[in-house]
């Protein structure tokens, strides 16, 4: 969930001294959620959230390989920055889809209704 990246950013700039480019220290923080989730379990909080069901379409696994499940090596942040990520996938999934709801509730505007991906 955004606030729990955030309150990770957030530490990771708190831990910065006064550098220049050749003395600048450089560090890598895994920010995410700990607990490993499946895509299965991932499509069910969409579904709860939306409120609408999911065209599920289970494809055999490819030869090489597919993700089953994902979740974040948060050890080095949470040692470093005191990271802890608290929000639940389901939580963090209906407090994304109501502000959502809320941000386009006049529908969208004009720049991501004529919005093309390139």
């Amino acid at each position: 969930y955004i606030d729990d990246i955030v309150a990770g950013c957030v530490a990771s700039v708190d831990q910065i001294t006064p550098s220049t480019k050749e003395t600048a220290q450089l560090k890598i923080y895994n920010l995410g959620n700990k607990d490993p989730v499946t895509v299965s379990y991932l499509v069910d909080c969409l579904e709860n959230a939306l409120e609408k069901k999911a065209v599920r379409n289970y494809m055999p696994m490819p030869p090489t390989g597919d993700v089953l499940k994902t979740s974040a090596d948060v050890s080095l942040a949470a040692a470093e920055l005191g990271y802890k990520p608290s929000t639940p996938l389901q939580d963090g999934i209906n407090k994304f889809v109501a502000w959502y709801k809320d941000y386009y509730k006049n529908g969208l505007d004009r720049e991501m209704s004529e919005y093309v991906p390139m």
